[in-house]
C-alpha cells in the first residue's frame, strides 16, 4: 500500500466532515426560522380570534356601538369585569383576553400575544373597525393602522390585524 493513498483517504474524511458540519449549521438555522415564523402564525391567528370576537360583540350591540371606541384595551394589569354590564362588560373581558389572562401557567400568561393591545376606532358613520396589535418577532414593513404605533420601538416590528364591522342605515333614501 502507497503512504499517499492514506493522506488522500484521509483528506477525503475531513472534506466529509466539514461538509457535514456546514449541513448540519444549515439545518439548525433553518429550524430556528422555522420556530420563528410558526411562532408569528401563532400569534396572527390569536389577533384574527380576538379582533373577530370584538367584532361580533360590536355587532351585537349596534345601539350602543359607539361606547366601545377606544385605544390601549388590553394593556396595564388585569382588570376586574364584575359587576360591569353591556359594552363595559365587553371591553373589560377583551382586555383582560388581549393580556392572555386566559391562558396562564403560574403567574405567567403563556397564551397572549406579545405586548398585544387593541383599539376600536369609527372612522366613519355607521363604520367601526377593531384593530388587534402585538410586537413580531421578525421586521416587515410597518402596518398603516395607528394603533399601538410608536410603542413597540421599531416599528417594523408591530403587526396589526382590522376587522371592520359595518352597519346598514336603513334610513337612507
Amino acid at each position: 500500500m502507497n503512504l499517499r493513498q492514506h493522506g488522500f483517504a484521509l483528506t477525503e474524511v475531513l472534506v466529509t466532515m466539514v461538509l457535514l458540519v456546514v449541513g448540519m449549521l444549515g439545518m439548525a438555522a433553518l429550524q430556528t426560522k422555522t420556530s420563528a415564523m410558526q411562532m408569528e402564525s401563532y400569534q396572527r391567528a390569536q389577533a384574527l380570534v380576538l379582533a373577530q370576537d370584538m367584532a361580533d360583540r360590536i355587532a351585537a350591540r349596534k345601539a350602543s356601538a359607539a361606547s366601545y371606541v377606544g385605544n390601549d384595551y388590553g394593556t396595564g394589569n388585569e382588570q376586574s369585569c364584575v359587576g360591569l354590564t353591556a359594552a363595559a362588560l365587553d371591553t373589560c373581558v377583551w382586555g383582560n383576553a388581549l393580556r392572555g389572562i386566559s391562558e396562564k401557567v403560574g403567574s405567567e400568561r403563556i397564551g397572549a400575544l406579545v405586548a398585544g393591545r387593541g383599539c376600536v376606532i369609527q372612522p366613519a358613520a355607521q363604520q367601526y373597525s377593531v384593530v388587534v396589535v402585538w410586537q413580531g418577532l421578525v421586521g416587515t414593513v410597518a402596518p398603516a393602522v395607528t394603533c399601538g404605533r410608536n410603542a413597540y420601538g421599531d416599528e417594523a416590528l408591530r403587526r396589526a390585524i382590522v376587522v371592520p364591522v359595518r352597519f346598514a342605515d336603513l334610513n337612507a333614501s
